[in-house]
């Protein structure tokens, strides 16, 4: 199903990979012929209001997206029959102030089963009070870029009714005072609402003062969230609030907010902090003496900052019960702890250093972290890991270096870590070497990623682990230039595993291997040679369900039709593959019967057929990408028989109403949907104009406009008989041959008629007039070109066999004095039947397509011609397409190939013989008319 006008169109942010329930449609006028069962909707609404039961015929929804750049209204009763939709994101504006869009009462009525409301870009000033009344089992509302300035206007909004509320979120939405002078009227916050809070996120909003006991209601907070503007933190302690297990404490803009640390100490004790997040905040005397005020309480620090000069690495003594600590973004140059922590053990879990200046790890750095189990220093500026730099913390699980400059990956480099899962190096270019060994101590590794690897030709996976751990479930290698990749004798993984596989090119000299087999899931990236022993290496990998692979066709010719082997293959994309030199695509997706995702992105194809999808009865997801002409040939997904999504991403087509199949099965499909064809374009007199309106133009159907068009073709047609014989003889010509033989079977069936009464006998008559009339039995069209194979190959074998067939041959037979256009017409009409011999050159040949467009008149006028086609060498439907006439009869009649194999040949012109010689049934019998 397919729609094409704006009112409603799709959010392309809303498409992931299992999109079984989820619909994208282009609406005529609304929603009305949506699929009833679809579960998830996303839509990019530009109409200005929307109205009352736009959703109420789809009873099943569960999630609705909508983005409307342009709403102004939205009427009562607009999501009334959907009582199992439990998620609702409506976005209206990206601008901060919001828009003022008229909310009438009983919005949201019938959303029982609402769970989630998201109210983006969308001014609540106006709106009426009851309007959430109806949200009794909301659990999380987010009222975003709301533009309000006091925060009560937004409480005030709140129903009571709204019992299952725990999660509220304000962000953006230009608060600058927290007070709580009530509501209008009189009347106070719902406080019993309210005091149900669990998390606050008053993020993103310019606050700069906060009143005395104005959150006096919110005492049990597990999340607050806050920004600030030069506010002292001991309002916040004053404001009333009670415990907060989390705070999130924030500067509206760069270096508005500066707190001290003793202020935020204070804070923490008096309302009960375990996690403080600071974000660009400018703290002053970070030491271990003022860190003592935060008391035992504080488990996790996180501090964003540009400014953290002052600060004593060893604060952490002060308080030694801090498990996680985060510092991103602080200019750090130094991590040397343990060092300032005078060799005080702390029991640090988790340790982020994210995006500093870090140039090294020294010796023993994170030693006296013994509890250690995720160690974050990505981001940095680490060149080389110094002797026993990882020691001292056996219990790390999760290690990221990821980014950073390391060049060489020692034999002791992790000695210390047995308990690692994770080790990223990604984003490193490895040129000095990979020691064998280096990850020996690892058996538990689980999530492997290698950088990128340079110079080093030759990599051995066994050799890295002497051995295999067999619990490796990912595995990233970045190979950069490219590599012999060996995989060694391992033990097979315990677990299905994903490959992922980058560089230039990656070759390997041991296809079969027990890594191989448990891979379930394989990324080639691109631009990637991807051989074993120059043969593709995919179909070794026996038990593959998703293959993503990115070549280069411009450097690595390699035929990837083996992808058939890959039966149990469920997910594929590929991409910048060339179909059109190596690979025969409709070999290439044979016996994928289990495939139910295909992504095709710029794989040089020329057109798409059926024969291509044939297997592919499971396909559920097509989708299409192509920056060259793509030709869709009539019917190509039928043999798709559970596709349920086509998106074409950028297909180019032909302004041809020959595609005009495409939009009426798009338009009648009840179980495809069809996504992004409104984007599409298509070639017209070297221009891109837009797919459905040019094709609405130019192949409209309506009965005004085939009125319109068929009085202004007789008028014209009158006009160019009269005035067109003088520059167009042939087809007056041709006309005059229609006519005559018209005029001989109508005089025919009156004699027969006649003669029958005299008992005639008819077969004599025919016997003689066809002697006299019907002198060759085929009238041969061929170019100049190919005039030595019609001499050497085919005249021998037709007129010297048996039977003895007479062939009319042009350079013998033509009338000498006779004008060519006389001759080709006569001839034709003397022959039983017409044999063109098609090649390149016989398209190019004008002479030869007036012999076609006489043959095929002669073929719509008398039916018992027959026009016989032989293809002397390989046409593809895209050459053929510019000949109308000629593709059409290919598509519609049976024709003979000149095969290649010897052995063939003989079956070849026996069926052409046969088909010359035998005579239609109206030849011998001319029915009478119907009295």
């Amino acid at each position: 199903m397919c729609y094409f006008s704006v009112p409603f169109i799709f959010l392309e942010q809303c498409i992931y990979e299992s999109i079984t329930n989820l619909i994208f449609l282009y609406l005529r006028s609304g929603l009305e012929e949506v699929f009833p069962d679809v579960r998830s909707l996303c839509i990019l609404h530009s109409s200005s209001s929307l109205p009352a039961d736009s959703f109420s015929h789809i009873p099943l929804l569960e999630h609705l997206y909508l983005d409307g750049s342009h709403l102004a209204k939205v009427t009562s009763g607009a999501f009334a029959g959907l009582p199992k939709l439990r998620f609702l994101h409506i976005l209206v504006s990206s601008s901060w102030g919001g828009v003022n869009v008229t909310l009438e009462p009983g919005v949201f009525q019938g959303l029982s089963s609402l769970e989630e409301l998201t109210l983006a870009g969308m001014s609540l000033a106006l709106a009426p009070p009851a309007l959430l009344d109806p949200l009794v089992r909301v659990r999380s509302l987010r009222v975003d870029r709301a533009g309000a300035r006091d925060l009560g206007e937004l409480f005030c909004l709140l129903s009571p009714g709204m019992e299952k509320l725990e999660t509220l979120e304000l962000p953006d939405s230009m608060v600058s005072s927290i007070q709580n002078g009530g509501c209008s009227g009189s009347n106070p916050w719902p406080t019993v609402l309210l005091s149900r809070i669990r998390i606050l996120d008053l993020s993103g909003n310019p606050v700069r003062r906060v009143e005395p006991k104005s959150l006096s209601v919110f005492q049990n907070l597990s999340s607050l969230s806050l920004s600030m503007v030069d506010v002292w933190v001991g309002q916040l302690w004053g404001s009333g609030m009670g415990r907060v297990n989390k705070l999130y404490l924030s500067s509206y803009t760069l270096k508005q907010f500066t707190p001290s640390l003793s202020d935020l100490c204070t804070l923490v004790v008096k309302h009960g902090v375990e996690s403080l997040d600071l974000h660009l905040a400018l703290i002053t005397a970070f030491t271990a003496e003022v860190m003592k005020r935060c008391g035992p309480g504080l488990r996790q620090l996180s501090v964003t900052s540009e400014d953290l000069s002052g600060m004593d690495l060893g604060f952490w003594t002060g308080t030694g019960q801090i498990q996680g600590l985060m510092m991103v973004l602080t200019k750090l140059t130094n991590a040397s702890f343990c060092s300032a922590g005078g060799g005080r053990v702390w029991n640090l879990t988790s340790l982020i250093l994210h995006e500093n200046h870090l140039t090294e790890i020294t010796t023993d750095q994170f030693s006296c972290m013994p509890l250690l189990e995720r160690l974050d220093l990505s981001g940095n500026h680490i060149s080389s890991l110094a002797h026993r730099a990882l020691q001292g913390i056996p219990l790390l699980r999760v290690l990221d270096l990821t980014h950073n400059k390391i060049s060489l990956l020692g034999e002791d480099d992790f000695e210390g870590l047995p308990a690692l899962e994770v080790l990223l190096l990604e984003g490193n270019k490895i040129s000095g070497g990979i020691a064998h060994g280096v990850f020996r101590r690892q058996h538990r590794l689980q999530d492997l990623s290698l950088g990128e690897i340079d110079i080093i030709y030759q990599l051995y996976l066994n050799m890295l682990f002497l051995g295999f751990p067999t619990k490796l479930q990912h595995l990233l290698i970045d190979t950069g230039p490219g590599t012999y990749l060996t995989v060694g004798h391992v033990p097979a993984p315990e677990f299905p595993m994903v490959l992922e596989l980058r560089g230039k090119m990656i070759q390997s000299s041991d296809c079969e291997n027990n890594m191989f087999p448990m891979v379930r899931e394989l990324k080639v990236g691109e631009g990637t040679k991807f051989d074993c022993n120059n043969i593709f290496l995919a179909p070794y990998f026996l038990n593959l369900e998703s293959f993503e692979f990115s070549a280069n066709p411009e450097k690595f010719a390699t035929p990837y039709t083996t992808i058939n082997q890959l039966r149990k293959l469920k997910r594929l994309k590929l991409t910048n593959l060339n179909f059109s030199n190596h690979t025969d695509p409709s070999v290439t997706f044979r016996n994928l019967t289990e495939l139910r995702s295909l992504v095709l992105i710029n794989c040089r194809l020329n057109f798409l057929t059926r024969s291509m999808f044939t297997d592919l009865v499971s396909l559920r997801v097509l989708r299409l990408y192509s920056e060259s002409p793509l030709i869709l040939l009539e019917g190509v997904f039928i043999p798709l028989l559970s596709l349920s999504t086509l998106v074409f991403d950028q297909v180019d087509f032909r302004c041809d109403c020959s595609n005009g199949w495409l939009l009426d099965w798009a338009d009648n499909s009840r179980k495809t949907q069809v996504v992004l064809l409104q984007r599409q374009q298509c070639i017209w007199h070297y221009q891109r104009l837009n797919f459905l309106s040019t094709m609405e133009r130019l192949c409209q159907t309506e009965d005004d406009f085939l009125s319109y068009v068929s009085t202004t073709a007789t008028v014209c047609t009158l006009l160019c008989l009269a005035l067109g014989y003088r520059f167009l003889r042939w087809p007056c010509v041709v006309l005059f041959f229609r006519l005559r033989g018209w005029v001989e079977r109508r005089v025919g069936r009156r004699w027969w008629r006649r003669k029958r009464r005299m008992g005639g006998q008819w077969e004599e008559l025919i016997e003689g007039e066809e002697g006299e009339e019907v002198r060759y039995d085929a009238f041969v069209s061929f170019s100049s070109g190919d005039e030595a194979w019609v001499l050497g190959e085919m005249a021998p074998m037709l007129e010297e066999g048996e039977p003895r067939l007479r062939l009319c041959l042009h350079h013998r037979d033509f009338e000498v004095g006779k004008g060519i256009v006389d001759n080709i017409a006569e001839n034709i009409y003397c022959s039983r039947r017409t044999v063109c011999v098609l090649t390149r050159r016989y398209l190019r040949s004008d002479w030869c397509g007036l012999e076609m467009r006489v043959a095929t008149h002669r073929l719509l006028s008398e039916h018992s011609h027959r026009l016989i086609l032989i293809f002397l060498e390989h046409i593809s439907p895209f050459e053929l397409s510019a000949f109308h006439r000629l593709a059409k009869l290919a598509r519609t009649r049976t024709y003979l190939d000149w095969p290649q194999d010897e052995d063939e040949r003989v079956t070849f012109w026996e069926r052409l013989r046969r088909n010359i010689a035998e005579r239609d049934a109206d030849e011998l019998h001319d029915p009478p008319e119907a009295s």
